[in-house]
């Protein structure tokens, strides 16, 4: 298998075929090295490729012209485009590719890139680079050269590398496809750079290791799956809590069954869909900021991929059973950075794959459970029932009476919203200062159907969005050069929301995140709950040392106003279907009409006009 450049002698070689330890793979037909690494995509079969054009890319953006899959789906800022890679990988279970363009894209991307390690993400960013005083055949200029391109990622992603040579290329991106989607999940970064790209070849192998990632799962040893269920057996009010299971919908069945099984009391942070809110077992949510607030009489937690930071431990008297597939807590803590979370005390720490250790306990346990034992659970499952009910009731109430009362107000916009959601639905939840509300008026009951944001970063959701649409579509070849479509809508097409505030939805680049949904046919609805301010951040300012601010009800630091954002108008600018929303009415009226469009493959967006956000009066702070 020969790797020579056009102007080689024929016995010019990059290794002998004979003795290559790629001989027995198949060869590649390839032409550039660009083409080499299209080719290598297709036999991950990855559908979609999300960037935005660079210079330091022209040979690999040259042959998608004529390689098809990948199909590009082009972006309007880096932000945006590797959030749109981590919604599609979070929605399909399958790896989520970017290709951004060396330093400077590398630079825009990097709260995406943060985003996706904190959401446990398996994104694939590809980024070119230049290497200073490396020419390349083209006779392009270098540009943006950096040695230290990969180094600022470090902290954010699990793996990282950089191309230095045609001859690794195969073996990097299949260790790079591999290391992202192994658990514990997470993104990887892989640097190409542009004088390899351009390098003419007359032929390519692929890695030996192709095919889907075959590895044994990581459970606990029968000594330990046996002290975990004696823990639970034994204490009289034990919760689980979790952050992270939902990213894999196939482990919340599990789940579901695991505490049917011991009559165990859930709470949630809502990064993922982890435990249906109908469920008389779900007992609330769990602060994303502050120390959890459990029941009062839990004796027993089970943390299950759950990170805490050490000022936010749990009561002395509890204990703890720490069940997680992150041994270093760094991906499920929310906004965490690279300290991550600590290790809190705990009577019991596995380190494992969540699912297939919940499947092994309940097997275990299946057969090992007394007849009082039994009885002892079935109790405990009535309990739990009606402290369910209680809180359920109370949402439902307030949304209720929000609604009625005519307010716009997060509860009653969450009634609303709830009456729209069916089946089909997936929500994307990016707002701040409404969250709590939302959470317990929108019932959300189906694993994969919800995706928050555990990075804390602003903006993220809008490109996710679009990336959770994309992950229920297939590319089809519909005469594509020079076409922009993305190809036949299958028949499990989603109506994908994405709530937000107004300022997340500024700081997201909300207009990129429009173009793309345009331009594509990518159906979004994008509900800006706008109160012209960032309120979520009044909590911090209000609670300082000195409290001037909030003393003074100057809230300067966080005003939106005057001009407050009109988005619909940005949508306008797209051609995108919009409505600027005053009233409860309004929304009634507008939002299935909106979501209508969306079923069609539209982009929409409300512009939901809260009351203006001006911190609360001084003498109603404690």
């Amino acid at each position: 298998m020969d790797l020579t450049t056009e102007n080689h002698n024929e016995d010019d070689r990059v290794g002998d075929p004979s003795d290559s330890p790629h001989s027995q793979n198949k060869d590649l037909d390839v032409k550039t090295g660009g083409q080499w690494f299209i080719k290598l995509l297709q036999l991950k079969a990855v559908d979609f490729v999300f960037g935005t054009t660079g210079a330091g890319m022209p040979d690999i953006q040259d042959a998608m012209v004529v390689e098809k899959p990948p199909k590009w789906i082009q972006g309007l800022h880096e932000f945006t485009t590797v959030n749109a890679a981590t919604g599609y990988a979070l929605a399909s279970g399958k790896e989520g590719v970017a290709l951004i363009d060396r330093m400077v894209g590398t630079q825009n991307a990097i709260g995406a890139i943060f985003g996706a390690f904190m959401n446990s993400s398996p994104t694939l960013i590809f980024a070119s680079a230049n290497v200073p005083g490396v020419p390349i055949q083209t006779g392009a200029p270098e540009l943006h050269y950096s040695i230290y391109q990969p180094m600022i990622v470090l902290p954010w992603v699990k793996w990282l590398a950089q191309v230095n040579s045609l001859e690794t290329m195969p073996d990097d991106i299949e260790k790079a496809f591999y290391m992202a989607l192994s658990e514990h999940q997470g993104p990887v970064y892989v640097t190409l750079r542009q004088d390899l790209m351009a390098q003419t070849v007359r032929k390519g192998w692929r890695a030996h290791n192709t095919g889907e990632p075959i590895a044994s799962m990581r459970v606990p040893d029968d000594g330990t799956i046996d002290r975990i269920i004696d823990e639970i057996l034994i204490h009289d009010h034990p919760v689980l809590v979790s952050s992270q299971l939902g990213r894999h919908p196939e482990a919340v069945g599990s789940l579901i069954k695991f505490v049917y099984l011991f009559g165990i009391g859930v709470m949630e942070r809502r990064f993922f869909m982890n435990y249906p809110v109908s469920d008389r077992l779900h007992l609330g949510f769990l602060s994303r900021y502050l120390k959890p607030e459990i029941p009062g009489q839990t004796d027993l937690v089970i943390a299950l991929e759950h990170g805490l930071l050490p000022q936010q431990t749990f009561k002395h008297e509890v204990d703890v059973i720490d069940i997680t597939s992150d041994p270093l807590h760094r991906q499920d803590v929310y906004a965490g950075g690279d300290y991550g979370a600590s290790l809190v005390p705990a009577k019991i720490r596995a380190i494992c794959d969540s699912h297939a250790t919940l499947e092994k306990i309940i097997h275990v346990a299946t057969s090992k459970l007394s007849g009082f034992e039994k009885e002892k659970i079935q109790d405990r499952i009535a309990s739990l029932k009606n402290e369910h009910d209680r809180l359920s009731q109370d949402w439902k109430h307030k949304a209720k009476q929000s609604y009625e009362s005519g307010k716009l107000d997060h509860w009653a916009i969450g009634y609303i919203l709830n009456k729209q959601i069916t089946e089909e639905t997936i929500w994307v939840n990016a707002v701040a200062h409404s969250w709590e509300a939302l959470l317990r008026t929108v019932e959300v009951n189906r694993p994969g159907t919800y995706f928050g944001n555990p990075s804390g970063h602003l903006g993220v959701a809008l490109g996710m969005a679009y990336g959770v649409a994309l992950a229920h579509r297939k590319y089809t070849d519909i005469n594509d050069m020079g076409s922009y479509k993305v190809g036949k809508i299958s028949d499990s097409v989603k109506t994908v929301i994405c709530t937000t505030g107004d300022g997340d939805a500024i700081f997201g680049n909300i207009d990129s995140a429009l173009w793309t949904c345009a331009h594509y046919g990518i159906g979004v609805l994008y509900m800006i709950l706008n109160n012209a301010c960032w309120a979520a951040e009044w909590h911090p300012i209000a609670t300082s040392s000195q409290h001037w601010a909030r003393d003074a009800g100057d809230f300067e630091f966080l005003d939106l106003d005057k001009p407050r954002i009109d988005f619909s108008s940005i949508a306008g600018g797209f051609g995108v279907y919009s409505r600027k929303i005053n009233s409860l009415e309004e929304l009634e009226r507008e939002l299935p009409q909106a979501l209508q469009l969306v079923r069609q493959g539209k982009p929409t967006l409300l512009d939901v006009q809260l009351e203006k956000f001006t911190g609360p009066a001084a003498s109603t702070v404690v």
